[in-house]
This record gives C-alpha cells, sequence and structure tokens, in this order.
C-alpha cells in the first residue's frame, strides 16, 4: 500500500481514516477549522466505536463567503472572543443547504451525545494554525506498531476527505513522537472549549436552537409560515390623502395598519373581496376606513345598532365616514337590511346580489370582530362596506 493519499480513485483519505478507526483507541485531529461535513463522513466508523476518544483542535475558524465556506485567520482575541467566533462559525457552516437533510438530524444527535460524554473533546488554537494532522493510538492487539498519523493538504471536509485532489502522506515508522509531542503542546496552550460545562452547554444550546437542528413548536411553525407568507404578499400602495386623513382625525398611522390597508387593496383587486380579521383594539375600522377611502366609490356600512353613532357623526361608524372623508357613504343596521337593500337597488338597481361579480362591498361587524369586505353587484352600483 501506498504511503500517499491524493484522493484518487484507489483511495480516499475517508477510506483509509475510516480503516484506522476501526483500529484505534484515540484519535487527535489538528485542522484548520471544525466543519461538520468532514466528521459526518467518519458517522458510521466513530458509531461503531464505542470506547473510542476524539480530541479535535481547531486552528482557524469559518467564514461563509460568496463562493461557500473559506478559512480565514481571525488573529488574536481574548478567549471569550475566540470561544464566540467559534460559536459563530459552527452556526454558519451548520445553516447551509448541505445539512438540511433527514441524515443530518440522525447523526448530530450522536455527535451531541459524544460532547455529553466527553469524547468529542474539543478546543481552540491559542493562534491561527493551518496545519492539518491526524493522530491515531492504535490498539494493543495491533502488532507492530502502537501509532502513525498522516499529514498533508486535507482538511476535515467533505471535499477534503473524498472528493477534492490532495496530497497527504502516512507515516509510522518515524516522527510519530514528534507528531504527538507537537499537538500535546499546541492542545495543553489552547482555548479550552467542551471541558468546561458552560460553554459545553452554550455549543449544543448552538446547534441545538440556532441551526436547522432547531425543534419548532406547532405554534412557531404557523408564526414562520404566516410571517413568509405575508412578507410575500403583493400589495397595492395607498394614497397620502389617506394616511393625512389618519393624522388629522389624531390616529397614529402604524406601519403594521398601512400595510394591511395595501395587502387588503392588492387583496380585493384579484378576489373581489377581503376579511379584516385581528384581535380588539388593532383598529380593524382604522383599516377598513382607509380601505375605503382609497376605493373611491359610494358605499354602505352594515353594523349592529350600538355601532352606528351618533347622527352628529362624534361616535361608531358615522365618526369614521366623517374622519376619513366617506361622504357618499351610507350606515345601516343590521335591523334594517330591508332599507338598505332598497338603498342599494335605488343606487343603481342592480342584479340580484352575487359574489366575485360586480363593485357594491358590504362590511359585517361580527361578534368575533370581523371586518368583511366583498363585492356583491355590478359595477352601475355603489357599494356595501
Amino acid at each position: 500500500m501506498s504511503n500517499f493519499i491524493s484522493n484518487s480513485a484507489n483511495q480516499t483519505l475517508k477510506s483509509r481514516l475510516k480503516t484506522l478507526i476501526a483500529k484505534s483507541e484515540e484519535l487527535k485531529f489538528l485542522v484548520g477549522f471544525f466543519y461538520f461535513s468532514g466528521i459526518r463522513e467518519l458517522y458510521e466508523s466513530l458509531k461503531e466505536k464505542e470506547n473510542l476518544s476524539l480530541k479535535v483542535l481547531v486552528g482557524l475558524n469559518v467564514d461563509k463567503a460568496i463562493w461557500g465556506l473559506a478559512e480565514y485567520r481571525t488573529g488574536t482575541y481574548q478567549n471569550e472572543e475566540e470561544v464566540f467566533a467559534f460559536f459563530e462559525s459552527i452556526k454558519k457552516s451548520f445553516n447551509t443547504d448541505d445539512f438540511d437533510t433527514k441524515e443530518f438530524y440522525e447523526q448530530v444527535r450522536f455527535f451531541i451525545k459524544l460532547l455529553l460524554e466527553d469524547r468529542l473533546i474539543i478546543r481552540k488554537t491559542e493562534h491561527p494554525n493551518h496545519a492539518k494532522l491526524y493522530i491515531f493510538k492504535l490498539e494493543e492487539d495491533q502488532v507492530g506498531r502502537n501509532a502513525l498519523f498522516i499529514t498533508g493538504s486535507s482538511n476535515l471536509t467533505k471535499a477534503g476527505l473524498s472528493t477534492q485532489g490532495e496530497f497527504n502522506v502516512e507515516i509510522s515508522d518515524y516522527g510519530v513522537e514528534d507528531a504527538n509531542n507537537y499537538f500535546d503542546e499546541l492542545w495543553r496552550r489552547a482555548i479550552i472549549i467542551t471541558e468546561k460545562h458552560a460553554l459545553k452547554e452554550k455549543l449544543i444550546r448552538v446547534i441545538e436552537e440556532e441551526t436547522h437542528l432547531k425543534q419548532l413548536t406547532p405554534f412557531e411553525a404557523f408564526a414562520l409560515v404566516l410571517k413568509t407568507y405575508l412578507e410575500a404578499a403583493r400589495r397595492k400602495d395607498i394614497s397620502q390623502s389617506a394616511i393625512e386623513k389618519m393624522k388629522q382625525a389624531g390616529y397614529t398611522p402604524y406601519s403594521y395598519q398601512i400595510d394591511a390597508v395595501g395587502q387588503a387593496k392588492a387583496i380585493v383587486e384579484e378576489y373581489n373581496g377581503v376579511i379584516i380579521a385581528d384581535v380588539v383594539g388593532l383598529g380593524k375600522s382604522i383599516i377598513a376606513s382607509m380601505l375605503a377611502h382609497d376605493l373611491h366609490s359610494r358605499g354602505a356600512i352594515i353594523c349592529p345598532p350600538g355601532l352606528i353613532g351618533d347622527k352628529s357623526k362624534t361616535t361608531g361608524w358615522r365618526k369614521y365616514t366623517e374622519e376619513f372623508g366617506l361622504y357618499e357613504w351610507e350606515v345601516w343596521s343590521m335591523g334594517e337590511l330591508d332599507k338598505a337593500q332598497k338603498w342599494i337597488k335605488k343606487a343603481g338597481n342592480p342584479p340580484r346580489p352575487r359574489l366575485g361579480n360586480g363593485n357594491l362591498r358590504r362590511l359585517n361587524y361580527c361578534k368575533d370582530s370581523l371586518r368583511i369586505l366583498r363585492k356583491v353587484s355590478s359595477s352601475s352600483a355603489g357599494r356595501i362596506l
């Protein structure tokens, strides 16, 4: 067997590491950066060795560049800054599409188990180090040698272990003690990460809560879907006069209300109607009034008797029609539907109301505080809101 490993078709570093892991009781890896794609390549081999311990000494961090993940020297920081930078590098490397797989979720649980059992120990070099060194302490039944090491160009990544052209050499007949001493001295001066309980918990928390592994509650999943939908929803511009009317009436133009009006206009345009729904006190009536202002047509408001308002237009829906300039809108009680129907017919004598055809609109004030705006008749008539 050749001592040179170049990730050729005959032998990859991954296959050689897997063979050596099966015969080892301790591993010492000095690598440029800790990238889970490399560790996961060795998942099956590590899983089979229940008593194996792995020391990983990280020389650099990782940063997400335009063309993927690239190495960078962090310079000299205080320990806390180095640890924070390392945690950020872990988070960045985990939060890529490569790790959003079923296998990742299964494998990462195993590596968290190694961390909790102190079988995977991670330290950060005191100063930036670009070396790649893989040391294997072999089991006692291995005849003729008790240790060996591999050094060369391969980093602990999927590409470095198998798919990318590299050049590494395996050595067992000389220099093993020197390689061990070199690693141990760097290890002695390195910044401790997983051996400190608080830092280990922080690392596991970063992996479990700030990466693809984060478990979502049903409510969080719903909120994420809703947020994505709202951000993707089409919006129409609203008139400056509607905003000015709002200010003149003494209302604060909150962005969520402005956004709601713009989205409602787009929905009305596409679906001939819209439902405005929210908890009590967030201004559904104001949103509906601004929307009515921007529709630029006649209309009717149908609501419970207690919400009609006084004739001086200082309360209820009559107040909103005054504040938002809805001078051609009529307010009707839900108990006066017959009168409202006569008004509609007089306004344009439209055919029988039919959902999705025409431009009359209706606003229902229901017990659950829903506002329903829909088209119900032909374009020759006014609007019911």
